[in-house]
């Protein structure tokens, strides 16, 4: 019996030392309860407990094994089943019942095999029968010792490994987030580009930006997919870098020809910004946001389906804010009238589904000049 102990007593250690860190807690020594009425076997298990370096605590009946299991916690009980004061069935049970990792070893006379096997059904660990030889009860104590060892440490090890799981998902969410922190920056450094040239147009993409967020919330778009639609639209307009500042800054209607210098600032965005891998999607928005839903806009002509669906959503946004705030060359019109000329141009420039649910956002809850 001590060889298997000092080998379980390796195994462990061996277990600790693989994964190297001292918060695994080794089993230290349990708590031990012997309910029997018989005076002399109480002394005999007692004896032979300490002999193995354990310590008991000991009930004549019922009721005092009651009041041990509702004062200390016992994680090995041995338990005659015929006490004077009730059955050791109440005992077995009110021990599961507070802690439902209790080793209840049932001691039972040998015509009480069926009982014992019964008890086992309800929840003890192992029987052994009276009269019993010291070497007998030594070998059946080994076993539940072994049993207490390795649940304990099961126990102790699966805390463990959640506490590190724990830690190695809080350091990845620390990363997550500072590779998000970097991303926003970059994003912005992008855009205080843009605002250098044409503050209002910073403005405008902020706006734009955070309406955009709004919508596809409502749309149930959600994560990276979200995070790819907000830059997108942050930076719809980072491809007028490359326009000439007479053109851009111009106050007043364009001519035909400095339209089509602009027109091709959807292009210059998405070349920009389509190499940088965690704008690769984004750049969608930059390349399409000027496309219709009938087939009429820019570069490409596009139409429908064909059109991504982060662009149809933008191109609402675009429309709202663009109508909505001032511009150079005429004055914002009322959200009354705004709303008037999104629904009529609904299925010629705008999804008609989408702009439903753009429609039913609370203008509370967007970015708009009341």
């Amino acid at each position: 019996m001590r060889d298997q102990s000092q080998d379980r007593e390796k195994y462990f250690e061996g277990i600790r030392d693989i994964v190297d860190d001292s918060r695994i807690d080794l089993p230290g020594s349990p708590n031990i309860l012997i309910v029997d009425d018989e005076s002399s076997l109480l002394k005999l298990i007692s004896s032979i407990l300490i002999t193995s370096g354990f310590t008991s605590d000991r009930a004549y009946n019922l009721s005092e094994a009651h009041k041990a299991l509702s004062r200390k916690r016992y994680d090995i009980v041995f338990l005659d089943l015929g006490l004077p004061d009730g059955s050791g069935f109440k005992v077995l049970e009110k021990a599961i019942e507070i802690f439902p990792e209790t080793l209840v070893v049932m001691i039972t006379g040998i015509h009480d095999l069926q009982t014992a096997v019964s008890a086992i059904r309800k929840g003890a660990f192992d029987y052994i029968t009276k009269p019993f030889s010291v070497m007998l009860f030594q070998d059946r104590f080994a076993t539940v010792i072994e049993e207490w060892k390795s649940r304990t440490f099961t126990k102790s090890y699966q805390k463990y490994l959640e506490m590190l799981v724990k830690e190695k998902t809080d350091e990845l969410t620390d990363t997550v987030s500072k590779i998000e922190h970097v991303h926003d920056t970059t994003v912005f450094a992008l855009g205080a580009a843009l605002d250098l040239r044409d503050p209002e147009t910073e403005e405008h993409c902020r706006r734009v930006s955070e309406n955009s967020v709004r919508l596809g919330t409502v749309l149930g778009i959600k994560g990276d997919n979200l995070r790819n639609l907000k830059w997108g639209s942050y930076l719809h307009d980072i491809g007028k870098i490359g326009i000439p500042e007479n053109i851009l800054l111009k106050k007043g209607p364009l001519s035909e020809e400095e339209f089509s210098v602009v027109k091709k600032h959807s292009i210059l965005g998405q070349s920009m910004i389509k190499n940088i891998d965690f704008l690769a999607e984004a750049s969608e928005v930059v390349l399409y946001h000027h496309e219709k839903y009938e087939g009429s806009g820019y570069p490409l002509g596009l139409r429908g389906s064909e059109i991504p669906l982060f662009a149809r959503i933008f191109a609402i946004v675009d429309a709202f804010d663009a109508m909505a705030y001032d511009r150079p060359y005429r004055k914002a019109l009322g959200l009354k009238k705004v709303i008037k000329e999104l629904i009529r141009c609904s299925g010629t420039h705008f999804d008609t589904e989408i702009l439903k649910k753009f429609l039913q956002i609370p203008p509370a809850e967007l970015k708009v000049k009341v």
